[in-house]
């Protein structure tokens, strides 16, 4: 399968709705002088969702041939594919800490 209907596939899976591609956007995250994240999020039309006209998503290719798919619903504050990013970073973060105080409650 290609990489666009990867991500269409991802994006009705998880969100039970139909897809349209619309567009693609290049987005750059630099913070504190840092590039966080660089590259490019596809921009989706969805029809039948009950909360988002529109969906974000981008994906890698593992080596061992598995997709990883990021995707984010357009719903404020996410209004565009920058903010989408953001949310998608932040949202690792917080995964990240999870796991963090999920492993040190464990050695207690």
């Amino acid at each position: 399968m290609n990489y666009i209907g990867e991500l269409r596939a991802t994006i009705r899976r998880l969100h039970h709705c139909e897809v349209s591609h619309t567009r693609t956007e290049s987005v750059k995250q630099v913070v504190n002088g840092q590039v966080l994240w660089d590259g490019n999020v596809e921009v989706f039309a969805l029809l039948g969702h009950d909360k988002a006209l529109r969906c974000y998503a981008w994906g890698h290719l593992h080596e061992a041939g598995q997709w990883e798919v990021t995707t984010v619903l357009a719903i404020p504050p996410v209004v565009s594919a920058e903010t989408a990013v953001l949310a998608a970073v932040a949202a690792k973060i917080r995964e990240h800490e999870n796991d963090i105080d999920a492993h040190r409650a464990d050695r207690s």
